[in-house]
């Protein structure tokens, strides 16, 4: 299993630091790691052999299904030249994220314009991935383009053993005829109720669906494991930390320093209590 697998782009709540800490050992026991809220794959990728991958926006999965094109890497090489002759500025971004948006409109994110979008995100401000009506709307963020990193990810999409398959989707979505009780684990990382970040279309209702369908995997000899808060800033999540009483749970001891010092408006709060919460012993 290769450490060194972060996903194939940046995307806010990334994982890589947590499966390094806790994640790591558990995983190593299990073929299979199938996350039904993919963001970038993180546990996926450095699975031990492959997964499900589901996500509800399709850019997201355009970005993971792209890694099977060959030619992939070399389109990416190509605009970044055309675009970015003169070096990273914020016109020759704004120039780039116009012309995708124009496709996009029209099309969305697919096979004829997904390389301009991995661009976009790794020189985007801070690998935001974030979309209006009008297309990708993330502002420049003067970052360096990592090559290798698409390179890296592609490897392990082409060259190894393992067996992905990512669908644009719910959780619910997810085949469990296809799971293997004994070898196999879901992960979940949903939305946080409790979080200094707000995400459009998760709500209480969403979040009470979720567990219960937990609830529905442990009666049936699923394996999971479960990433949230139990509260942040004064917001707790009453419902989770009630329907944990029946789990094992583990509190995560960790710091996210990254976002804070690039965003003023967003405090390194530390008074946020996060967990792993697991319907088997670890």
């Amino acid at each position: 299993m290769n450490l060194e697998i972060k996903g194939p782009f940046s995307y806010s709540g990334n994982k890589y630091r947590i499966f390094k800490k806790y994640f790591k050992d558990i995983f190593l026991e299990y073929s299979k790691i199938h996350e039904p809220f993919l963001g970038s794959g993180v546990c996926l990728y450095n699975s031990n052999s492959g997964g499900v991958g589901i996500d509800m926006d399709k850019n997201v999965i355009a970005l993971h299904k792209s890694l099977s094109d060959d030619g992939l890497l070399d389109k990416v090489v190509t605009t970044y030249n055309k675009y970015f002759e003169n070096g990273r500025d914020k016109e020759s971004y704004l120039n780039l994220r116009s012309d995708f948006n124009k496709s996009w409109v029209i099309t969305g994110t697919n096979s004829d314009n997904v390389h301009q979008l991995h661009l976009l995100v790794q020189l985007s401000f801070n690998s935001l991935i974030r979309f209006s009506r009008n297309g990708f709307n993330v502002p420049f963020g003067m970052k360096e383009v990592d090559f290798d990193r698409i390179k890296k990810h592609q490897s392990v999409i082409k060259d190894s053993d393992k067996e992905f398959k990512f669908i644009n989707g719910s959780y619910e979505e997810l085949d469990l005829s296809d799971i293997d009780k004994d070898n196999d684990l879901i992960y979940f990382d949903p939305p946080y109720i409790a979080s200094k970040f707000q995400y459009g279309g998760w709500e209480k209702p969403d979040e009470i669906k979720l567990l219960s369908y937990l609830d529905y995997l442990n009666r049936n000899g699923y394996k999971f494991v479960l990433s949230n808060t139990f509260s942040h800033r004064n917001v707790v999540n009453q419902d989770l930390i009630d329907w944990s009483d029946g789990y094992n749970v583990k509190f995560i001891d960790m710091t996210y320093n990254s976002w804070s010092a690039m965003v003023k408006s967003v405090e390194n709060v530390k008074n946020t209590t996060e967990v792993i919460i697991t319907n088997f012993i670890f």
